[in-house]
């Protein structure tokens, strides 16, 4: 068994908060002066469940790290199509509900990305 077969057997296939942290952190979003990439100004965890709450956005507890994440990935990749709050939870809802895929599928797209990056993942990190 792998590192990240063993996280996520651990993890069912969803973001740890360890992992979504790390994840957040390294997001980068290209600043429109400088041209140059620089960190997100991203939201903390306590502010992503407080909009979820305030969106009447119920998730269960295991995908709060997931939806982290991915309201923060809307900062970072969707900034224009996705540029308020609340546009942000609704593609974060969208996600995580949607009918014909699963949540794990969040966690895969990004293990790709790194991969396509060339930047690894050391799954023993966020055991």
């Amino acid at each position: 068994m792998t590192l990240k077969d063993e996280y996520n057997s651990n993890y069912y296939g969803l973001f740890n908060k360890k992992l979504a942290t790390w994840a957040v952190k390294n997001m980068r979003i290209k600043d429109k002066s400088t041209k140059e990439m620089k960190p997100i100004n991203s939201r903390s965890i306590e502010d992503v469940e407080a909009l979820l709450k305030q969106n009447k956005v119920n998730l269960p507890d295991e995908f709060i790290y997931t939806a982290y994440y991915l309201f923060n990935m809307a900062i970072a990749d969707y900034e224009t199509a996705l540029s308020t709050d609340s546009q942000r939870i609704a593609f974060v809802k969208e996600t995580i509900c949607d009918p014909d895929c699963c949540p794990e599928a969040v966690l895969e797209c990004f293990v790709t990305k790194m991969k396509l990056m060339h930047k690894p993942i050391f799954w023993e990190d966020f055991m």
